[in-house]
């Protein structure tokens, strides 16, 4: 057992600056309390876990304990001595100093057998004796063995669940979390971009309208506010960079499915330092939650992910979420901003918007894109609403048997695209009435399947572009 895991197993911080014997014993009191086996009825999950922790929480304890006595020593009493003043520097180091010491203690063990074991047999030591010596240095010095157990999440996750949101707006849904306890949310510039509305859904299920304070469109970061009648429980963001190789967890609500989990290691650094890259499963509505270390502070937050591999995730850095935190947090909320794409009215929910010419206005349906990362090769639906040049276009087409009186509503178009050759297939098309009933379904027979190559800056190719872009970036 590393002191990292027993620090953990007992609630200690590995920094703590008064980390004393009596701090040890009370969390190994409070701990081996809720880890009662007793509590639980015999043969079950609950009474099995008791047991297991118990036994983890048992082992930290010694360890600390024999660590902290061969450290510091004993009084008179056999209590153990007063804790000598040290610097805050020095102390944030204890943990190391105990790990140093016990190796110490385990070198002498290791010399204390030589010498032993080679003294002349006239000295009164037989091997016997030299033997049962050495079990009983053992037993008080050696370092535990450390178990390759994965670490138990439920605590950590249970204590910040409670700062992650649901964020949902005219254009789709996607993940937030508290930064303070009047209710400033931290998330992605892009879940909110181009939105009529914001609604934020903490875990109490209750909504609450939000406002932006501020926004970082080329870092995709925004600082959200909701007003509460009580204070809420927020994260705090690491001061530092997680560790190469550092366990963490990615909470979110991908897919609309609110306060899901999922746990990895940091698996490097890109672009300066700036983006944290994980293991961690994210997907689409991941985007905003909070990445978080086994301390429960936040080392990143989800933004991007690479479709073309293996767990190729991206969060921005936790220095880069302070910054902006700081610089926005004292803000007075201000009116949702509109880009030159907004074509002027509440887009259909979950649309990415794509264009709007004279002809159509295009989007994507987000949720209802599929892709194979063997194959490269992705399905996805499109939505074109008709101009009214176009509508009366359509009514004197002989294919479509426009109804008397009827007005052309939504085309839906079905397509396929490699991403390897930039080829595409149409596969069906159905064109609906305003009033939602069919006016005409076509779907291509299989055999005449035909791949296509789009022309430069035509609708089908716009179409692929966003889906690419939107996969790339893809939560």
């Amino acid at each position: 057992m590393t002191p990292d895991e027993a620090c953990l197993y007992l609630g200690i911080s590995p920094e703590d600056e008064d980390l004393d014997i009596d701090q040890i014993e009370r969390n190994y009191e409070t701990k081996t309390a809720i880890y009662d086996p007793r509590r639980f009825e015999p043969g079950t999950p609950e009474y099995h876990e008791a047991r297991r922790m118990r036994a983890n929480i048992e082992q930290a304890y010694e360890y600390l304990t024999e660590a902290y006595y061969d450290l510091y020593g004993h009084d008179d009493d056999d209590e153990p001595a007063a804790l000598p003043p040290v610097s805050k520097k020095s102390h944030s180091n204890t943990l190391l100093k105990l790990a140093l010491a016990m190796t110490a203690i385990t070198a002498l063990t290791l010399a204390y057998f030589l010498y032993t074991a080679t003294r002349p047999a006239d000295s009164g030591h037989d091997y016997a004796r030299v033997l049962e010596e050495l079990e009983q240095l053992r037993a008080k010095s050696d370092v535990p063995a450390v178990h390759s157990t994965a670490p138990d999440y439920a605590d950590l996750v249970e204590q910040v669940m409670p700062s992650i949101v649901v964020i949902r707006t005219d254009k789709g849904t996607g993940s937030g979390f508290f930064v303070s306890s009047a209710g400033d949310i931290l998330t992605n510039w892009h879940v909110i971009q181009d939105a009529g509305f914001i609604t934020v859904t903490p875990q109490n299920g209750k909504s609450l309208t939000a406002s932006l304070k501020d926004y970082d469109a080329k870092r995709d970061m925004a600082l959200l506010t909701v007003r509460t009648d009580y204070p809420v429980k927020y994260l705090t963001i690491s001061p530092n960079l997680p560790r190469q190789g550092e366990a963490v967890i990615a909470i979110g609500n991908p897919k609309g499915l609110s306060g899901t989990v999922s746990n990895g290691i940091v698996s490097a650094f890109r672009e300066n330092n700036t983006w944290v890259q994980f293991t961690a499963p994210i997907s689409p509505g991941s985007s905003g939650g909070a990445l978080v270390n086994l301390r429960g502070e936040v080392v990143g937050m989800p933004t991007k992910l690479r479709t073309d591999g293996q767990n190729l995730n991206f969060a921005i850095a936790p220095g880069i979420l302070s910054r902006f935190f700081q610089s926005a947090r004292d803000k007075k909320p201000r009116d949702l901003p509109r880009s030159s794409g907004y074509i002027g009215r509440d887009d259909p929910e979950g649309m990415i918007f794509v264009r709007k010419d004279d002809s159509y206005e295009m989007y994507i349906a987000a949720e209802y894109i599929e892709y194979d990362r063997a194959t490269r090769q992705a399905a996805f639906v499109s939505v074109w609403f008709p101009t009214e040049r176009t509508n009366r276009q359509m009514k004197r087409d002989p294919n479509f048997h426009a109804r008397q009186g009827k007005d052309f509503g939504p085309c839906i178009l079905l397509y396929a695209v490699d991403f390897d050759d930039g080829t595409y297939l149409h596969l069906r098309t159905v064109n609906l009435y305003t009033d939602g009933t069919i006016a005409r379904d076509y779907v291509r027979p299989q055999k005449e399947y035909r791949w296509e190559r789009a022309s430069s800056g035509s609708r089908i190719d716009e179409l692929i572009g966003a889906v690419r872009r939107y996969l790339d970036r893809g939560i």
